[in-house]
């Protein structure tokens, strides 16, 4: 079986980690490529990258999609490549139009759901032809049965037709880094304990403008003793959320790190009081079990799919009501009996999701549709 598998944002965040990153996405494709490595019955997984100008996972490099779209479209070519392909996994909204059997990874369906939380002023037009495009699968894989419901609801396939795959924590996140090293990222970042820790990219749906109010009303002078350090990269703003980390950095109680490496990251999550993830909108939230397994406690919303992958082992709150992060945050610093059961917790959760299981389900799902 030879299967074609999509890493067109792995490449891009590859290319430039700086500027774009690896995103969660990015994630997911690079973690099943190793797991397909280590799997002495894998098949032959042939990676595809569109638009990109090298890459760094082995990819065959494709023209840019808009070119490829239009010219299977107008069948004035084909892409040479997935001729002698059996099946296309395809992992992101770069969905190859081919004769051949179709895999398609949706995470979420913000772009049906939420438009508002997209950047781009094309977001509808982009959004109905991304709808189209991921019709044409023969079978969807998601990560959460949160995702599982709302793919039923705006792309009309049903639920015989979706299997959820939720991802997986890499081992490094379980492993203890020394009290040196930790110190040692930790001064090169100029950070000094104690801290909540924010994971993500900066956009309006992460909910940072609310975070940030709700950190700033702890009382007395505990916003400055436990700042919050904001780890992510600019997405984009909505005019309100760069101008909150702002207001709270020139007040001494925020810190933005934009880019960190994973080393970087993993110190941090085995440094912090707490992770604030109190996200308006998530497929998953890897971040919520990346911090599980790193031993850090955790504050998440109880929107979308954020109440499923957490379960009992975080404190869950409404991510519109200020006061209840406000509060969130204060039992963290307050109850170091309430901070160690959820260490527990949250590292007993955090051994329920496996790569190595998700790509043997994944391969499973190769063999059905062939």
């Amino acid at each position: 079986m030879k299967v074609a598998f999509g890493t067109t944002l792995l490449d891009r965040g590859l290319n430039d980690p700086k500027q774009d990153g690896i995103d969660g996405i990015g994630q997911y494709c690079q973690e099943l490529l190793k797991q397909y490595q280590q799997i002495s019955n894998s098949p032959s997984i042939s990676p595809y990258s569109f638009g990109q100008r090298q890459s760094q996972c082995g990819s065959t490099l494709l023209p840019s999609y808009s070119i490829h779209v239009i010219g299977a479209l107008s069948q004035i070519h084909s892409e040479a490549f997935f001729k002698d392909i059996d099946l296309i996994h395809s992992t992101d909204q770069f969905i190859p139009i081919a004769n051949k059997p179709l895999l398609a990874t949706v995470m979420d369906v913000i772009p049906l759901s939420h438009p508002q939380f997209l950047k781009s002023q094309s977001r509808y037009h982009k959004s109905f032809i991304w709808k189209k495009l991921t019709q044409r699968a023969d079978r969807i894989v998601t990560i959460s049965e949160y995702s599982k419901t709302e793919i039923t609801k705006y792309l009309g396939f049903s639920e015989n037709q979706i299997d959820v795959i939720p991802p997986g924590v890499d081992k490094r996140y379980f492993q203890r880094m020394t009290d040196a090293e930790k110190k040692r990222v930790l001064d090169l970042l100029n950070i000094k304990t104690p801290f909540f820790l924010f994971l993500g990219s900066i956009q309006p749906r992460k909910n940072l403008t609310r975070l940030l109010n709700a950190h700033a009303k702890l009382p007395r002078s505990l916003a400055r003793e436990f700042p919050l350090i904001i780890a992510g990269k600019l997405a984009w703003d909505d005019g309100k959320t760069l101008r909150s980390i702002e207001h709270a950095i020139s007040e001494g109680r925020a810190k933005w790190l934009n880019y960190i490496t994973e080393d970087q990251k993993i110190a941090l999550l085995q440094s912090a009081t707490g992770l604030a993830f109190v996200s308006l909108y998530e497929g998953f939230g890897l971040p919520i079990i990346e911090a599980f397994a790193s031993g850090l406690p955790v504050i998440t919303s109880n929107y979308s799919s954020m109440p499923e992958v957490t379960s009992d082992a975080g404190i869950i709150v409404d991510p519109e009501n200020t006061q209840q992060i406000t509060g969130a945050l204060l039992s963290l610093i307050e109850d170091d009996s309430l901070s160690n059961n959820l260490k527990v917790l949250g590292k007993q959760r955090s051994k329920l999701f496996s790569w190595e299981e998700n790509a043997k389900r994944t391969l499973s799902i190769y063999q059905q549709l062939i």
